[in-house]
C-alpha cells in the first residue's frame, strides 16, 4: 500500500502539469487562434498569398485534415509556396506533435488511475498532492520561463536540438513559416501557455479545498 501510494503521488506531480501544459499548448494549432494574430506581427507585412488560407492549410496538415503541405498562394493556385525544408521540418513537427499528444494522453489515463487510487485509499494523502501540484511548475516557470525571458533565442535553439535530429528547422526570414509565425508569436504563446497552466493550477487548488477538504 505504501508503495502504490508513493508511485501515485509521483504519477500525480510529473503527468498533471504535462497534460496541462500539452492541452494550453493545442490552443496553438487552432485556426482561431492564428487568425487572431494575423497582422500582428511585423513579418506579415511582407506576405504576399492568401493568409487564411495558408494557415488553414497549415493547421490542418497538423490536424491530420490534410496529408501533405503542397499548397499554392490561394486555393486556385497549383504551385507550391513553402520550400521542400519547410515541408520537411513540418513533417517531424506533426511526427513530435503527435507523439507529445499521445504522451498526454497515456499521462492523463495515470493520472485518474492515480487519483481513484489515492482517492479510495488515501484521501488526505490526495488532497496533500493537489495541494501542492503547482510547486513543480512554479520552478519551472521561474527558472525555465525566466531563461527564456532573459534569452529567448539560445532557449528556442536548445529546444529545436532537443525535439529534432536535423537542421530542418533553420529557415529564412522569407520563408512561409518564418513570416507567418514569428519569434515573437512563439513568445507571445509562450506565455500565454504559462500563464494558462498557473490559472489552472490555481483552480486545481481552490477546487481541491472547496470540494475534497469538505469530505475528509
Amino acid at each position: 500500500m505504501k508503495l502504490m501510494t508513493l508511485i501515485s503521488k509521483g504519477i500525480l506531480y510529473i503527468t498533471i502539469p504535462f497534460v496541462l501544459v500539452i492541452l494550453n499548448a493545442n490552443i496553438l494549432t487552432t485556426t482561431p487562434y492564428l487568425n487572431i494574430s494575423k497582422g500582428l506581427y511585423e513579418s506579415h507585412k511582407d506576405i504576399n498569398y492568401d493568409h487564411d488560407y495558408a494557415i488553414e492549410r497549415i493547421i490542418g496538415y497538423l490536424n491530420y485534415r490534410y496529408d501533405d503541405l503542397y499548397f499554392g498562394e490561394d486555393s486556385n493556385d497549383d504551385s507550391v509556396i513553402m520550400r521542400d525544408i519547410e515541408i520537411r521540418h513540418m513533417v517531424d513537427v506533426k511526427n513530435v506533435y503527435t507523439g507529445l499528444r499521445l504522451a498526454a494522453l497515456g499521462s492523463l489515463v495515470l493520472a485518474i488511475g492515480a487519483v481513484i487510487f489515492l482517492y479510495t485509499n488515501q484521501k488526505k494523502t490526495l488532497l496533500e498532492v493537489l495541494n501542492n501540484i503547482w510547486i513543480g511548475p512554479l520552478f519551472f516557470i521561474v527558472f525555465v520561463g525566466g531563461y527564456i525571458i532573459i534569452d529567448f533565442d539560445t532557449a528556442f535553439t536548445v529546444f529545436h536540438k532537443l525535439f529534432f535530429t536535423n537542421d530542418d528547422w533553420i529557415l529564412r526570414s522569407d520563408d512561409v513559416l518564418i513570416q507567418l509565425l514569428p519569434t515573437m508569436f512563439w513568445m507571445v504563446s509562450g506565455l500565454l501557455i504559462l500563464v494558462g497552466l498557473v490559472i489552472e493550477l490555481f483552480g486545481i487548488y481552490w477546487l481541491n479545498n472547496k470540494i475534497l477538504k469538505k469530505r475528509l
